[in-house]
């Protein structure tokens, strides 16, 4: 052939084992593959489908039949649809023949869950104007032949005089036949209990138990052996009786309308406002007073959502119990098939979310690192409702198991953490009520953890009773030492422990802040010895140092700049601290503000600091703990309001008494009052991922080493959160 002739194109002619291998790679296993066949069921506008299995269920022997009363199908709609994966007719036509349901298929797989069950099919199907029926065979098998291309198989397919599809019994229909049979021989698995077990866990998980879908109905019948999965497919009982609820509506602009029901309380809490986006991609539940400008809005990329959640706390489920008599270990088994938060398209269930094991919150995960407040999976059933039209880019995966990472994917998880959060705030409120008999807190002029214990009453006593007993007199005295010396070494170990706490925010500031300008110094002192070196191969008349010079300035610089980073950061490292020091009240909190100075570029937070002097006798690294955890819950929540109106000022004073008293306020959203009483409890965040340790650590370290207290206050001029520190010892 010449160089220049153009030769004739080619063309792909797959081998008829890539229909084996797209099976058993779309179609994960035997329960997967029967719900695809029932999605094509009620893609088919069927009321009802029955799953029939033979009475020999081993390898290769036996069938399973799906029987629908759907709309049917005639012969050229077997040979131009049916046999062509991957068609473009459900693409293009997203309704159901009879226009009443929005179909589930797009990418044909129902033939490829076919294949992946059994060794043949027999399809027969007939539509309701027909007087005959279609009959098709498919050999499976042949598609194993690793020496036959695709185009070599042949399928026999024929019209004939209705045979099967008869007026019958199967649904008690009434009219005339119509539906599919789909015959499945040649089992290529066994089926077993437990096989059983997970098809009625798939297929009552399958519609959304919380809405009836036209009235779409699944029927199992098992031979006699497994006699007991022969019914129809409900939920269980157990899911009607939750401790607590969450349900509502995510519009698709954010705005958002939810009810938070803590049961035995009886009184719904509903929610109105609107999502709001973090800087790193985690969202907020904000009231309607409390809403930024809308040029500060992001709309979530995974559009509308309705949900329902139900939840129960594991270890108190005798409400249950009572309701359907059953055994506690029975309930427990029922809420462990079905725990899990599932997501349904057009009411039906896109897997594998909410299967066993699949925690796609990470729930479990999250309630590791705060146990007292997070809920896990196993707590959780409920649904996030999306539609194909109104959520497009919340796409499946090319399997169908799963929707693709997208941004739309990553919104939809963060918002449904953020939704959880607030009810685990509203569970925790409740179960402190109940504990506390729903009494209010004890007051808050409790003594401080450290404050000394008096042995004054018992001297006393010994001094006016047993004034001769000299040794009692001196084992109190001796007690009283000693207990001072080691309520001394428990200061030490706490202080340390508040330390790490704070130190594990500070090292992803301390990382980011170092390394730009070590990196410019190894750059430079590189440079500097390049230049060094080749000075030196000179004569010494044509040395000139002053570039070397300059870029050693550049060094120095750099290296001060690292030094005062690790200066600020000394106090909270794990040497023994010395004796309280005289201060600049408004230094400490100016040292506090730069370690932090990233993150108020970042948002563009404008910072202000009482013009005043106060000299106080404190440990540093203990304020600066204080004022850093204040400083982050504000810049937080600073994410939420317009950049031009983002504000944090503190103000220090001297009391006429002598104590000192530092407000750190932000033009923030604020603190909604339901939980204005919570925030100062260990564990307590509203955040999706809070520890909830930052206030509790602050309010230990005021009242325990200062004698003092935290407040929030009830009115601020910037029109967020104000705290009031109150100092009334070391000062």
């Amino acid at each position: 052939m010449d160089d220049n002739q153009q030769a004739p194109p080619s063309i792909f002619r797959p081998r008829a084992r890539i229909m084996k291998t797209l099976g058993e790679e779309l179609i994960s296993n035997d329960t997967v593959a029967i719900i695809e066949l029932v999605k094509n069921a009620y893609d088919a506008d069927a009321k009802d489908v029955l799953i029939k299995f033979d009475d020999d269920l081993e390898e290769g022997k036996g069938f399973i039949e799906v029987i629908d009363n759907g709309v049917g199908m005639d012969i050229n709609t077997i040979r131009n649809a049916w046999m062509e994966p991957a068609t473009p007719t459900k693409k293009k036509d997203k309704s159901s023949p009879n226009g009443s349901r929005r179909v589930l298929g797009e990418k044909g797989v129902g033939r490829f869950a076919a294949s992946r069950l059994a060794n043949s099919l027999e399809l027969i199907s007939r539509k309701s104007a027909s007087s005959n029926e279609v009959y098709a065979f498919f050999d499976w098998t042949q598609f194993d032949d690793e020496e036959k291309f695709l185009d070599e198989i042949k399928i026999e397919t024929s019209v004939r005089a209705p045979e099967e599809i008869l007026p019958n019994d199967f649904f008690d229909l009434k009219g005339p036949a119509q539906g599919t049979i789909l015959r499945m021989g040649g089992l290529r698995n066994s089926w077993d209990e437990m096989a059983f077990l997970a098809l009625q866990r798939g297929l009552s998980r399958l519609v959304s138990p919380f809405s009836d879908i036209d009235g779409f109905k699944i029927r199992i019948s098992a031979p006699s052996t497994y006699g007991k999965f022969s019914k129809n497919i409900e939920p269980p009982q157990s899911i009607k009786y939750p401790h607590y609820t969450v349900s509502g509506k995510i519009n698709a602009d954010g705005s958002f309308k939810l009810i938070y029901t803590v049961v035995a309380e009886g009184n719904p809490i509903p929610l109105t406002g609107r999502l709001v986006s973090t800087p790193d991609g985690r969202w907020e539940l904000l009231g309607e007073s409390n809403l930024p400008d809308e040029e500060n809005f992001r709309a979530p990329e995974c559009g509308p959502l309705d949900i329902e959640l139900r939840i129960w706390d594991r270890d108190d489920l005798g409400n249950i119990v009572q309701m359907i008599k059953s055994s506690i270990s029975n309930v427990r088994k029922d809420l462990d098939s079905f725990a899990g938060v599932n997501i349904y398209r057009d009411g039906f269930r896109v897997l594998p979310y909410g299967e066993p094991n699949n925690d796609w919150l990470r729930l479990d995960l999250r309630r590791v690192q705060n146990p007292t407040l997070r809920l896990s999976n196993n707590q959780i059933f409920g649904y996030v409702q999306i539609t194909a039209d109104g959520n497009p880019e919340l796409k499946d995966q090319s399997n169908r198991e799963g929707l693709r990472e997208s941004q739309a994917y990553y919104d939809l998880r963060e918002i449904m953490i953020t939704i959880l959060s607030r009810m685990e705030t509203y569970r925790r409120q409740y179960k402190k009520k109940e504990n506390q008999g729903d009494t209010k807190n004890a007051p808050s002029n409790k003594p401080g953890l450290f404050d000394p214990i008096s042995f004054d009453g018992i001297k006393s006593h010994l001094s006016d009773n047993h004034p001769s007993d000299k040794v009692a007199f001196e084992m109190v005295q001796q007690v009283e030492k000693d207990f001072a010396q080691r309520l001394g070494e428990l200061k030490q170990v706490v202080a340390r422990y508040h330390g790490l706490a704070t130190l594990g925010q500070l090292i992803d500031g301390l990382l980011h802040q170092g390394r730009h300008p070590l990196s410019k110094i190894v750059g430079y002192a590189k440079l500097g010895l390049d230049s060094v070196t080749r000075e030196i191969s000179k004569s010494v008349e044509k040395i000139n140092l002053a570039s070397t010079l300059e870029r050693f300035e550049k060094i120095l610089k750099q290296g001060q700049v690292l030094d005062g980073v690790f200066k600020r950061i000394e106090p909270f490292g794990g040497r023994r601290r010395g004796r309280p020091a005289q201060l600049y009240m408004e230094q400490l909190i100016k040292d506090s503000q730069e370690l932090l100075s990233d993150d108020f570029v970042k948002l563009k937070v404008k910072f202000t600091l009482s013009d005043t002097q106060t000299l106080v006798k404190v440990d540093s690294a203990e304020l600066q703990e204080v004022f850093i955890n204040l400083m982050q819950n504000s810049l937080y929540w600073l994410s939420f309001v317009p950049e031009h109106a983002r504000i944090i000022a503190a103000t220090v004073r001297r009391n006429p008494d002598t104590s000192v008293e530092i407000i750190l306020a932000d033009s923030g959203p604020g603190v909604p009052w339901e939980n204005r009483e919570s925030i100062f409890e260990p564990y307590f965040s509203t955040k999706s991922d809070g520890v909830g340790l930052g206030l509790s650590i602050v309010g230990d370290i005021v009242s325990d080493y200062y004698g003092g207290s935290l407040e929030l206050m009830e009115t601020n001029s910037l029109g967020g959160a104000a705290f009031r520190i109150t100092l009334r010892r070391r000062v």
